[in-house]
């Protein structure tokens, strides 16, 4: 549905509500695509919501929740008494409602579980971290041993009656619940009635541990192409599954983390208009940093005063090597983070991805330099000027270069999140470096310059 249809059954959600007709509102908002439902249920004032939930019925509420955000989905539920989210989240999907429980106060969600009428899927998700694979997975899916014959699972798939949503892949376990393989759709339907699962299997099956970061879930599902990966625990057994959907949440998470952390904002569920007071939080101590490495720069800058106040042309290109400097990083910095995140590039790749970007930044910096060395001169009419700017283009861009690839790798070594601090850092060493470089060339080459 297009976004002025949608804007039109919102007003028309609207008008009934003011009108006291709740039932035209319900009407028309459950006339929408779940999704598009969702986002207009959000857009609608904090009194319109709360009287609508009062009215909708649980497998409503639930399907409104399991089309949100985790943030919007706790906030809504929230809302709920604990009785009535109890009875909505029976109708979610065990992964929706731990999701939700794990997002509100623990007292709500105690006293929410405890009144479900069916929490044994639900309560061992809440155990697991919920950025690791246990906290992303679903329950929901289909165990076979591998001696049932191809007839015996048909005829099992009809007394369950699997949900539409439920995986397309049939996963073969032994008498441990160890997983042993997995059988497609398309082989169990074309394979003769009479065959065995071990024997139409596909033994060679990609999966993951409970603890698994779900940065490993989204590396595992780009390389690999998977719709889903099954979850096991550190026995063997399999415990549940990462559907499609879920894998492209955290593929979109990942990215939006990483896109963020390099800005220096805190990735906990950034939206622009989230609350003032939260997003002063995430942003002013990375300000403090940032203002704390360009007094470093500051400094390095005094250290050179008197050479800055026999040649004041001097300034005019500070500007310049830092800010390529700068772009150089940036550059670097984001393959790097993006291919520690992807898993494109490990420890043992340091030294080859040293030596690359070292090479990569001598024949950018020459070929900038060069540029920048020429514009100099002919601005300014003195060739030592043009070559001590030309000189100093070359090794800041060649420091940047080795510094965007340095410092997210040591931040894995130290297991921290290379996107967290490297921006900040090697914007230091880019300036650092640029202006200590530059200013001592001048320094030196003085009685040549304007």
């Amino acid at each position: 549905m297009q976004s002025g249809e949608v804007d039109d059954i919102l007003n028309k959600v609207r008008v009934a509500l003011e009108a006291g007709q709740v039932e035209d509102a319900i009407a028309a908002l459950t006339s929408l695509h779940p999704v598009d439902r969702a986002e207009a249920f959000l857009d609608l004032e904090q009194a319109s919501r709360k009287t609508l939930l009062q009215e909708l019925d649980s497998q409503t509420t639930a399907d409104l929740l399991e089309e949100m955000t985790e943030g919007d989905a706790a906030q809504v539920a929230a809302e709920l008494q604990p009785s009535e989210l109890a009875d909505v989240l029976d109708e979610m999907s065990p992964e929706g409602a731990a999701d939700i429980l794990g997002d509100l106060p623990a007292a709500q969600a105690q006293s929410a579980l405890a009144q479900m009428e069916d929490s044994s899927d639900v309560s061992p998700l809440l155990k697991y971290p919920d950025d690791s694979a246990g906290g992303i997975m679903s329950p929901d899916f289909i165990a076979l041993g591998g001696e049932m014959s191809v007839d015996q699972v048909i005829s099992h798939l009809r007394e369950v009656s699997p949900r539409s949503e439920s995986p397309y892949y049939l996963y073969v376990v032994g008498i441990q619940g160890e997983l042993l393989g997995v059988v497609p759709l398309r082989e169990l339907i074309t394979s003769s009635p009479t065959r065995q699962m071990h024997s139409i299997m596909r033994g060679e099956i990609m999966s993951v541990r409970v603890d698994a970061d779900q940065r490993e879930l989204s590396a595992i599902s780009k390389r690999y192409g998977l719709l889903l990966i099954p979850v096991v625990e550190h026995d063997g057994r399999l415990v549940g599954v990462v559907k499609s959907r879920d894998l492209v949440e955290v593929i979109e998470e990942e990215a939006t983390d990483d896109l963020l952390r390099l800005g220096g904002v805190a990735a906990s569920q950034p939206q622009v208009w989230s609350p003032l007071g939260r997003d002063i939080r995430r942003r002013l101590p990375w300000l403090y940093i940032n203002l704390l490495t360009a007094f470093l720069a500051a400094w390095v800058v005094s250290l050179f005063e008197s050479t800055i106040q026999r040649c004041a042309v001097l300034a005019v290109f500070q500007g310049v090597i830092a800010g390529q400097g700068g772009n150089a990083a940036t550059q670097t910095l984001t393959l790097m983070v993006r291919g520690l995140a992807l898993g494109e590039i490990d420890l043992g790749d340091t030294w080859k991805v040293l030596t690359r970007e070292f090479l990569l930044g001598v024949v950018n910096g020459l070929a900038v330099g060069a540029a920048v060395g020429v514009g100099a001169y002919l601005w300014m009419g003195n060739g030592w000027l043009g070559a001590i700017v030309a000189v100093a283009m070359v090794g800041t861009i060649i420091s940047a270069g080795i510094a965007g690839t340095v410092f997210p790798l040591l931040l894995r070594i130290l297991k921290l999140d290379p996107a967290l601090a490297s921006g900040v850092l090697v914007t230091t060493v880019t300036d650092c470096v640029g202006f200590g470089f530059f200013l001592y060339l001048a320094s030196i080459s003085l009685s040549h310059l304007p």
